[in-house]
């Protein structure tokens, strides 16, 4: 009798930890080689290269760093397409400057324009410049 909730028990814990080990976190990890801080965020609505209506939430990439862009959900199913857009800011502009300013001025450091395939050969690592 023992035995048999001892068995039970295992395999409800198994089935109940074996839920936690299918999330995923998708990671992009971009490569800072400046001396510089700058900030990152992902667009996803390649051909529009406008930067977000809303401030996102930006990712510090500190000097000679990596950093991390992560997602729950694939990199694939949040695009209108093919392409994702990595945008990289400066973080002295992003302290002084309103997003408003930022945006309607366009003030970026650089943009990729990224397909799942470049990215996928790329071994999803973006290197800044």
């Amino acid at each position: 009798m023992k035995m048999n909730l001892l068995i039970i028990l295992s395999l409800m814990f198994c089935s109940y930890s074996c839920e936690k080990l299918a999330d995923h976190t998708y990671i992009l990890r971009v490569q800072n080689n400046t001396k510089d801080t700058i900030q990152v965020y992902a667009g996803y609505n390649y051909p529009d290269t406008a930067l977000n209506v809303e401030k996102p939430i930006l990712k510090i990439g500190y000097p000679d760093y990596e950093t991390r862009l992560e997602s729950k959900t694939d990199w694939k199913d949040k695009l209108q397409g093919d392409t994702l857009s990595i945008f990289i800011l400066s973080k002295d502009t992003v302290d002084t400057y309103s997003w408003e300013d930022i945006r309607s001025e366009y003030n970026i450091l650089k943009r990729y324009d990224m397909s799942i395939s470049d990215l996928e050969s790329q071994n999803w690592t973006i290197t800044y410049p």
